[in-house]
This record gives C-alpha cells, sequence and structure tokens, in this order.
C-alpha cells in the first residue's frame, strides 16, 4: 500500500467517526432541547382548599331526684341514677303505679333514643313480674339540647299471686341515644 492510500483511509475512518459522534451529539441535544421544551411549555396551576374538622359532642342524660334534680351523666349501672324505694314500695293485687323519668341530649347534634327495660332477677324476686309500660320516649330523633318526658307504668293484675308477698326485684330502664 501506498502512503497516499493509507492517509486516504485514516482520513475516511476519521470523518466517519467525527460524523458518527456529530450524529450522536445532534441526537442528544435533540432529546435534551425537546425534553426541556416539554417540561418548560407546560403551564400548571392549581385550586387548593382547606377545612377545619372537628368531632359533635355526645351525651343522654337524665334528670336527678334530687331537690333541686339536675340532669347528670348515668352513662352505665353503676352510675345510674336511683329511683326512690318508695316509688314502687307495697304493691298489691291490681295496683298501678306511675313514674315520670325525663332524659336530655346533652350532645350537640341529634339523637335517636330507644329504651329497654328488665326486672333484675335475685334470691327473693317476684313469682310474676309487675307488667311495664313506657311511653313518651321520642319517635324518630331527639333534637341537641331538647328534652323528653318518658312515663313508665308499672302495673300488677289483679289475680297477682300469693307468692309476690314480701318480695322484692329491681325495675332497671336503660334509654340509649345513637347518632343520626
Amino acid at each position: 500500500m501506498s502512503t497516499t492510500t493509507v492517509d486516504t483511509d485514516r482520513q475516511d475512518e476519521r470523518k466517519r467517526k467525527r460524523a458518527a459522534i456529530i450524529k450522536f451529539s445532534l441526537a442528544g441535544a435533540a432529546l435534551l432541547g425537546i425534553g426541556a421544551a416539554a417540561t418548560s411549555a407546560a403551564w400548571t396551576d392549581q385550586a387548593w382548599f382547606s377545612a377545619s374538622a372537628s368531632g359533635a359532642t355526645f351525651e343522654l342524660q337524665g334528670k336527678n331526684f334530687a331537690s333541686p334534680a339536675t340532669f347528670v351523666d348515668a352513662d352505665d349501672a353503676s352510675a345510674k341514677i336511683v329511683i326512690p324505694s318508695t316509688e314502687l314500695a307495697q304493691l298489691v293485687p291490681g295496683a298501678t303505679r306511675t313514674l315520670t323519668l325525663t332524659i336530655k341530649n346533652s350532645g350537640s347534634v341529634e339523637q335517636a333514643v330507644t329504651e329497654a327495660h328488665t326486672w333484675v332477677a335475685g334470691a327473693g324476686s317476684f313469682v310474676a313480674a309487675p307488667t311495664v309500660a313506657v311511653s313518651g320516649v321520642p319517635a324518630g330523633t331527639l333534637a341537641a339540647g331538647a328534652e323528653a318526658t318518658v312515663t313508665v307504668t308499672v302495673t300488677t293484675p289483679t289475680d297477682w299471686a300469693v307468692g309476690n308477698q314480701g318480695k322484692s326485684q329491681d325495675l332497671q330502664l336503660v334509654f340509649t341515644g345513637t347518632s343520626v
């Protein structure tokens, strides 16, 4: 080979390498340019919202029998409101006793109120417990701050068994408020 051919081959090889480097450089620059254009050309805008949240207060209270009567928490059997024993003492056949109870929604939201009652069995319990009827429990809901007067009627049948003489039993009434 002659030196002219070698020089020409080297020049061709350098041109090819230079052309390849230029092509790759241009391709890289194009990609960077497109990416930059896509990023810088995008406009953004936002709409933000914020709100404070708080929990409601929730309390169903009963009016006690103190003088003066006040509304108190009676959230479980250990904190129950005791009805004076004279209210249901000395029951005889055909007796009817009426109790007036007051409940209050002391919370900040309305409540659906339900009632359940039972005679608590124990030693010396009645042979046949008197019947209990409850009226005045709010149908629907009890508004925040509202009171309801509930009437409890305890009745013994006219043929109440002789075996009930001298017996005693506790009547338990539970009013439950449920959030709606």
